[in-house]
């Protein structure tokens, strides 16, 4: 994935594997603001941000265990996320069915919870969940950071 500066109010990811996703549009200006999301291309989502933000990115792998169901939404044998943070912005980015989701932030009393569709990815330090809503009788993944994406964190 690559992620590129785009004028004062946005950047750009390019998800190499043929598909191209602009986040960098994300319009917050204090209270009765709109959010706004416009097409710059096909294919392509734009979200601006404040001219101020600084975007960093932080790409690790996970190994998870637990219920085969879920199990088989991931990719094997590691599932690899790409964290964008920018601003108020917060961003999970992974393979789930075979198609990048790209996860949102949302409020969590601990950790960084994160949701995209009907599934949930869940971090706090080294260990990450996944799981599907609405599943109850399932209980989430437990995925553990491989320990060649904690040494490329500096840990």
């Amino acid at each position: 994935m690559n992620i590129r500066k785009v004028g004062k109010k946005g950047l750009t990811l390019k998800v190499l594997a043929g598909l191209v996703a602009t986040f960098g549009v994300l319009e917050i200006a204090g209270a009765g603001s709109s959010w706004a999301a416009h097409p710059a291309a096909a294919s392509t989502l734009r979200i601006p941000l404040a001219p101020a933000s600084r975007v960093q990115k932080i790409s690790t792998t996970y190994t998870c265990s637990g219920s085969a169901e879920l199990l088989d939404k991931l990719p094997k044998p590691v599932v690899s996320v790409t964290y964008l943070n920018a601003g108020a912005v917060s961003l999970a980015v992974l393979q789930v069915e075979g198609e990048t989701q790209v996860f949102s932030n949302v409020i969590s009393a601990s950790g960084a919870r994160y949701t995209a569709n009907r599934f949930e990815w869940w971090s706090k330090g080294n260990t990450a969940f996944f799981s599907e809503v609405g599943a109850e009788d399932t209980h989430p993944l437990t995925c553990q950071e491989t320990d060649q994406a904690a040494s490329r964190k500096g840990r």
